[in-house]
Parts: structure tokens; sequence; C-alpha cells
């Protein structure tokens, strides 16, 4: 059978898997301050290429199951491997010492289980079974370039405890059955995206006011969001279910 690699879709996405990339050999290059910068702009680069690439993709019609397993790939090393040196570094430098560090790897395992989930899943178009990991890796990228503003820093001595409860949420998050909202529009109607617009504003007041920081503050204001929705659906599912009980 012969399988056409090189597609408009392909390309967007080597080009999310290639800022990845950069980003890793620029957390291993750089000087810490500015390894944190380059990389949050190379992830930001990344995410704007993987949501480009479904979109072209329906735009040519031109699906394929490499494509979606090139998705995947490229999406481990911008969203698992370069966020996880991302917080290997934002926790050394809060203080972090020994083999703790190690933690951090939790990040790129999750990721992974998160995004071999997503493949064989079939239920997970207008919204997401967990944290979607361009989503984790954002809210990481710009705690690292938070820090990077910074530097150099006085550090608390619970800093770095705070990091790696940090990590060990958002990764168990990834893997999480929590619902979350997706970001992939289903046209360009308000009615059946609304939440997604409503979103999307509210992200670009946040960095309106905050700079890069407040991509980080839309990722947690998401997080919460898709949380208490979920609570809620899942309060009242058992409501429901106790009264029909009572019949």
């Amino acid at each position: 059978m012969k399988v056409k690699m090189m597609t408009l879709p392909n390309a967007v996405t080597l080009a999310n898997l290639l800022c990845g990339t950069l980003g890793i050999v620029s957390m291993v290059s750089l000087p810490s301050g500015r390894a944190l910068e380059v990389s949050f702009v190379l992830m930001i680069a990344a995410a704007v290429f993987d949501f480009l690439d479904g979109f072209v993709a329906r735009l040519t019609r031109q699906y394929s199951e490499v494509g979606r397993q090139l998705d995947s790939l490229a999406d481990m090393v911008s969203f698992g491997v370069l966020p996880t040196l991302v917080a290997m570094k934002v926790y050394y430098l809060l203080g972090g010492y020994g083999a703790w560090g190690a933690v951090m790897l939790i990040l790129a395992a999750c990721a992974a289980l998160r995004l071999a989930k997503f493949n064989v899943s079939d239920d997970q178009t207008t919204e997401f079974e967990g944290l979607p990991t361009p989503a984790c890796a954002l809210l990481v990228g710009s705690v690292g370039w938070t820090l990077s503003r910074m530097l150099p820093v006085a550090v608390a001595g619970y800093a770095q405890w705070t990091v790696l409860a940090a990590v060990v949420v958002l990764a168990l998050l990834m893997v999480s059955r929590i619902r979350m909202f997706s970001l992939k529009f289903d046209g360009f109607g308000f009615g059946r995206n609304a939440v997604r617009y409503v979103f999307l504003i509210v992200a670009l007041v946040m960095v309106l006011i905050f700079g890069m920081t407040g991509i980080g503050t839309a990722i947690l204001l998401y997080i919460l969001y898709s949380i208490l929705i979920w609570l809620f659906r899942c309060l009242l599912y058992r409501s429901h279910a106790a009264h029909g009980g009572d019949r």
C-alpha cells in the first residue's frame, strides 16, 4: 500500500515537531533564563502549528493515519519532553536538589499515556478526557517564562516542593477522566462555539494585562472551569440517579 508522506497538513505537523526539538536544544545549550524564554516562545509556536494542522487537514481534506500518528509524535516532543525539561529547570532554579528532579519525568510519562489514549478514543472531538498536553505544556512554560524575568531570585524553602506537587497534579490531570472542552471549532458560528470564543477572548485579555504570563493564567482558568463543570455534571448525574432509584 502506497502511503503519501508529505502532505500540507503533515508539513504543518512537522513544524510543530521542529519547534519542540529546537526548544529542547535551547534547554540544554542556553543559559537558564534565556533557555526558559526561548523554549516558551517555541512552545507557543508549536501549539499554533498543532492547532493549524487539523484545520489545514479539514480544509484540504487530506486525512491519513500517518498524519494522525505523526501528530501524536510531534506532540510528545513539543508538549511532553520539552515541558519536562522546563519543569526540571524550574525545580532546580528554585532550590531543588538531588534525584528529586526525576519526579518531573512523570510529566513525560503521563503525556505519552494521554496521547496514546487519545489515538484510540473516538469520543474526544468536542471535549477531551483529561488535560490536553498542549495546555499542560503552556502552563509549565508560562511558569518558566515568569521565573526567567525574576532571575536571580530569592528562594523560599518550600518552593521546590510546591513545584513537585504542582507537576504531579498536572500529570494526574492529563490521565484523569475529567472532561475538558476542546478548542477545535465546529464551524465559525457562535452558538456551537460559545465557550471557545469566550475562552479565547478571556485569554487575549489576560495576555494584554499580564503579558506572556497571561497565557498560563488563562490555562489555569481553563482547568478550574473544566473541573467545576465536570463536578457539577457528576452531582447532577448522581442526583438524577438517586431520584430515579426512588421511583
